[in-house]
Formats: structure tokens, C-alpha cells, sequence
């Protein structure tokens, strides 16, 4: 617990206050940061300084005013530090490099379908990370590997679709011997904070969709995201063994699993949802069925949760519109009257809302520390 009673650790919160500001809000001056951070001139004047002193932020010009004193514009200095996203999905790696304003400064992507234990995810990763390093515009500061499983505070993988990663109690003990910190969290997690961020403020009481190689979901709340793997397993067919034992689960029509036994069924050949696209005349009965069931689900989880709003993101979040205007239109002739003008939006990121998020929550974690500054609101 903080002591609020030594000026060190007032001094410590009101200069996370500040950077958070600047990261969303470029160009304010002292003046007005004070005034809207509710911290007096003399203190802000001060903990500017010592953050412009340090490099974390940048004087810019002088502002135009009528009244008073002009002040100088004050930015986030983005290049200060660096942070790295990993998304370890089924079957490719992504790792990117990301500035302090959540920008990609680089982007790496590998094969993993030939990787057989933690100890080559373990590799993979530790070779891109020396890359970046070496010509990262500034000091990498921590990393954040992002995987579809369910795990624990301590980094124990407890459930996950990837078998060598299953259970694994060292993986992330794995990567110790990094001159930086790191940190696991679950995919579904990592995709809501890159949804939350881009959204900013607007964002709250809207049910998030991961529509990928599996599906899950959360709700987005303004303080908090609620995840659950179980919207994945709503039934809507009579067959279609699921990976959880049962028959018909939503995951066996319409997550990008489900459309690999279905092809690999009925033409022989497994075929991503990309592959579908790209044979869409073949497979386009299959897509639209995964968008219809997709549709009667989020009425049942529209009606159990009663958000306001419905966001879907994931790589099949990426199928051509009229895929997704179908799912729109069953959506509105399922659902009762009462939840027909619910807004269904498209994700900003897609599948690549993962990797970023993974990113985002790095930055979080070892720079803005978000989440101290959002548990010291609660208790206020």
C-alpha cells in the first residue's frame, strides 16, 4: 500500500498522472495540465521539469492565446523508450516493437507449425528481441507475450491450444536472463486493450468478440475487462465434436478450428479462413454459416450480459462485407425488438488487435503503470 504521507510517493503518482495525459492529449501546457490534474502550479512546474530533464517529455513552442501568458506545448517524448508485443497464435509468432505512443516501429512474423516445445517458441522470440535491440531508438523497457490460454498471476500456463505450451510452469522463467522485465497475459486480454485504447473513452459496456482460430469473449467495462472462454461453446448445431467433449458448440461452425475439420471434411483439405476467401466460390456456404451461427450466439449473449454495444474482432473479422452484413441482417430477424438496434462494429485492428494489445499492456505495465493509477481512482 502507498504512503500518501511521504512527498516521494505524491511526487511519484502526480508525474504518472502527467505522462498519462500527455500520452492521449499532445500540446498542453503546464497551465493547463495543473488545471486539469488538479495539482497546483509550483508542484507541476516542477515535475515537468524533472520529466524534461530526464527526457520523458518535450518543450515545444509557445502557445497562441488572447488572454494571459502564452505557455508551452508539452509532448510525450515517444522515442524515449521502447516496449516489445509478442502474439504466440497456432501458428505464427508475431513480434513487434512499439514506441511509447503504441507505435509499431517494426514487425517480425514466423512459422511456428514446426515448433515442438517451449524451447522453440523460447528462441524464436529471444533471436527477434537481439534484432530489435540493435537498432530500437531507444532502451527496450519490457516485453509482453500474449498467448491463447488461460494462466495465472504467477505465469503458470494453465489451459492452452497450443500442446507444448499446456500447463508449463517455466516458459517464462525461460526468458530471465533479459536485461528487461516480461510478463504473459491472455490473447482474449491483450485484444480488449487494444480495442479499449483505440476507443479511449467511448469504449464501456460493450461485449467484445474474438471471432479467430478460436473464439472467446469479454465484456469491456470503463475500469475493468470481464473475459470468458464459454461464448465459444453456446450450442447451435446437431453435430461437430467440439475439443471440450461436447457436440455442436458455435466453435465447431464458425472459429477458424471449426472451418478447418469442416473443410478438411467435405473437400479433403483443411483450409484456413484466408484459404475460404481465396476459394470463395467453393466455400462460400461454409462462411455463411459460420456468420449465421455466429449471429443467433450474440443474441443469446446480448439478452444474458444486456451490453450496449457489440464489438468483433480477429482474423474472420476480416471476411469480405457481405459476410458480415449477412450476420448483421440475422442478427436483426433473431433478436427480439427490445435488442435489434444494438450497434454490431467491426474491430479497428482485426487480427492484429492481439499484437498490439500485447504492446499496449507492456507499456502499461513498465512505463504508465495504468493500472496503479486506475486502483488509487477506485479507492478514492
Amino acid at each position: 500500500m502507498i504512503n500518501f504521507s511521504r512527498p516521494e510517493n505524491a511526487r511519484l503518482i502526480n508525474r504518472l498522472k502527467v505522462l498519462d495525459a500527455l500520452r492521449f492529449t499532445q500540446g498542453l501546457s503546464r497551465a493547463q495540465l495543473a488545471k486539469q490534474l488538479r495539482i497546483n502550479k509550483v508542484s507541476m512546474g516542477e515535475i515537468v521539469q524533472e520529466l524534461v530533464d530526464e527526457g520523458m517529455v518535450l518543450e515545444g513552442t509557445k502557445q497562441n492565446v488572447q488572454i494571459g501568458r502564452p505557455g508551452t506545448s508539452l509532448s510525450l517524448n515517444e522515442n524515449h523508450a521502447t516496449v516489445i508485443g509478442v502474439d504466440i497464435g497456432t501458428r505464427v509468432v508475431t513480434i513487434t516493437l512499439y514506441s511509447l505512443s503504441g507505435k509499431a516501429i517494426r514487425m517480425e512474423r514466423y512459422p511456428s507449425g514446426g515448433f515442438t516445445s517451449e524451447e522453440d517458441y523460447h528462441t524464436c522470440i529471444d533471436r527477434a528481441v537481439k534484432k530489435f535491440e540493435s537498432f530500437s531508438p531507444a532502451p527496450v523497457i519490457g516485453m509482453c507475450i500474449a498467448i491463447n490460454a488461460s494462466m495465472t498471476k504467477e505465469g503458470k500456463i494453465e489451459s492452452c491450444f497450443i500442446d507444448c505450451l499446456k500447463k508449463s510452469e517455466s516458459f517464462i522463467h525461460l526468458f530471465d536472463s533479459l536485461p528487461f522485465p516480461v510478463m504473459l497475459a491472455p490473447a482474449l486480454i491483450a485484444a480488449c486493450e487494444a480495442e479499449r485504447f483505440y476507443f479511449q473513452t467511448t469504449l464501456e459496456n460493450m461485449l467484445f468478440i474474438n471471432w479467430g482460430e478460436h473464439l472467446s469473449s469479454a465484456i469491456i467495462l470503463k475500469d475493468r475487462i470481464l473475459p470468458s472462454l464459454n461464448f465459444a461453446h453456446i450450442p447451435v448445431a446437431a453435430c461437430g465434436l467440439c475439443h471440450c467433449g461436447s457436440v455442436g458448440c458455435l466453435e465447431t461452425v464458425s472459429s477458424g478450428f471449426g472451418l478447418l475439420q469442416q473443410s478438411a471434411s467435405l473437400y479433403g483439405q483443411a483450409m484456413t479462413g484466408r484459404d475460404m476467401i481465396k476459394s470463395e466460390e467453393r466455400c462460400s456456404q461454409l462462411l455463411y454459416k459460420a456468420a449465421e451461427a455466429l449471429a443467433k450466439a450474440l443474441v443469446f449473449a446480448v439478452c444474458s450480459t444486456g451490453v450496449s454495444a457489440i464489438l468483433i474482432g480477429g482474423g474472420l473479422s476480416n471476411l469480405p462485407d457481405k459476410y458480415f452484413a449477412y450476420m448483421l441482417d440475422v442478427f436483426s430477424k433473431s433478436a427480439s425488438i427490445s435488442f435489434r438496434d444494438i450497434p454490431i462494429y467491426r474491430s479497428y485492428y482485426k487480427e492484429k488487435g492481439t499484437a498490439q494489445g500485447a504492446g499496449l499492456i507492456a507499456l502499461d505495465e513498465f512505463f504508465f503503470r495504468k493500472n496503479l493509477l486506475l486502483k488509487l481512482e477506485e479507492e478514492n
